[in-house]
């Protein structure tokens, strides 16, 4: 597990910034295919079931809380942004949203049938597994844990870690916590040693042809005319790295993982 750091401009807060940013979106008005055409959701629908209760921890915009609500399931939210919990309330009041950390969820043990964390655990500074802790205890036996992280992928290994870690040696100033990077062995040791069996294991990636969210973000030179969207050349290194094998370059991993 790498802890990235970054310099951020004096003055700015990542989290105000983000608080804000929040605060103003909402799913409303976005398709469901742009849910449905996600890699992973093939296989959470295999974990799905009518009639189960689950809970999205860490919401934030509550877009999956809504399109799988929309598909007829029963999902719950958790969130640490009370101004984006009061959009989304605004938005539609039938919501179930609570204002809490993934590290305290405010359930019962053995409550849940499943939680889904998509992009969550990785902002928990220190904390990340506490989180996974409590993912097991308000899950039922047999309930399961989708999680979705950024991958420490072999490119970021190779090349970006390292030009990093050259970065914190050599800039002036204090560099603020970003998030963290996973290998899958840092995944799955952190889900057993919670107490979880590992289910299922993939890579994750948007899923436009010409688009990847690990490449546009790294690597600056490789990005095209649109967000998320690479230009020649990072299409040349996004089609060479699938072709050997798609966890050379993928953003991130899923995992599914029971509770026994």
């Amino acid at each position: 597990m790498f802890r990235l750091e970054k310099f951020y401009a004096p003055g700015f807060n990542a989290q105000e910034y983000w608080d804000d940013k929040y605060a103003k979106e909402h799913r409303a008005g976005k398709s469901s295919e742009e849910f449905k055409s996600q890699d992973f959701w093939p296989l959470m629908q295999r974990h799905l079931e009518k009639g189960k209760r689950y809970l999205d921890a860490s919401c934030g915009i509550g877009g999956w809380i809504l399109f799988l609500r929309d598909e007829g399931y029963d999902v719950e939210g958790i969130d640490t942004r009370a101004r984006t919990l009061r959009a989304m309330t605004e938005y539609d009041r039938d919501l179930k949203l609570k204002i809490a950390p993934m590290t305290a969820i405010p359930y019962a043990n053995n409550s849940l049938d499943g939680v889904i964390a998509i992009g969550a655990v990785e902002y928990l500074e220190n904390s990340v597994e506490k989180a996974v802790s409590e993912a097991y205890r308000v899950l039922k036996p047999g309930g399961f844990f989708l999680l979705e992280v950024p991958l420490l992928n072999a490119i970021r290994r190779a090349v970006y870690v390292p030009l990093k870690k050259l970065q914190r040696a050599v800039k002036s100033g204090q560099p603020s916590f970003a998030m963290y990077l996973f290998t899958p062995q840092d995944v799955e040791s952190m889900l057993e040693y919670a107490g979880f069996e590992i289910s299922d294991v993939e890579p994750h990636e948007l899923p436009a042809a010409n688009s990847h969210y690990g490449l546009y973000i790294d690597w600056p030179f490789l990005r095209g005319s649109k967000p998320y969207e690479l230009n020649i050349l990072g299409r040349l290194v996004k089609a060479i790295s699938n072709t050997i094998s798609p966890w050379i370059a993928s953003t991130g991993i899923v995992v599914v993982a029971k509770k026994k």
